[in-house]
């Protein structure tokens, strides 16, 4: 039997796992996409069960695979239930405020003309930042997280922080009136 049977087959004597964890993220059956997720659960503990390095010879081995998979399942599928909801949220939002969102430094404006003086008012903040300053905010624009950003320039995510910071306080000192 391959490693792929025996992950199925140990799926289909222990489908409770991922029930489980879609019932602890509140994701019951009659969900219009609970067959989705239910899948979803299932590929990610067929890859968990891939992955596991110990022997499942007895009952003691499948019950301690299982309470592992369980928290596998139920993370991996918050995490991606969470990029789901960020995704719509995003659709929800008129088409030039996803950018401002992402700002550290802007509110979302309505009109265009309002989008306009906004990116002026970006370009005159670049004027005065640091190479790295410029750096953290383009990404953030581009929409990066910290996370994101700080791999992207590969340093913390504590120094990606007290950039932004340092962004806000230069953002807050300019007087914008004269623009």
């Amino acid at each position: 039997m391959t490693t792929e049977q025996a992950g199925f087959t140990l799926f289909l004597e222990h489908q409770a796992v991922v029930y489980g964890a879609l019932a602890k993220l509140g994701v019951r059956p009659h969900h219009s996409d609970f067959q989705d997720w239910r899948d979803e659960g299932m590929l990610v503990y067929l890859n968990y069960f891939k992955r596991y390095r110990d022997p499942l010879c007895d009952e003691a081995a499948i019950t301690k695979f299982n309470k592992l998979a369980w928290r596998f399942v139920f993370l991996t599928l918050m995490q991606r239930m969470q990029k789901v909801r960020h995704r719509r949220e995003l659709e929800e939002v008129p088409a030039n405020a996803v950018v401002l969102q992402t700002t550290t430094v802007a509110a979302a404006h309505a009109s265009m003309e309002q989008a306009v003086e906004l990116k002026l008012q970006v370009r005159q903040l670049e004027a005065i930042l640091t190479p790295m300053e410029r750096k953290v905010l383009r990404l953030r624009l581009a929409g990066l997280v910290d996370a994101g950003i700080a791999g992207e320039l590969q340093v913390s995510r504590q120094r990606v922080l007290k950039v932004r910071k340092q962004i806000q306080a230069k953002y807050r000192q300019i007087d914008w009136r004269n623009f």
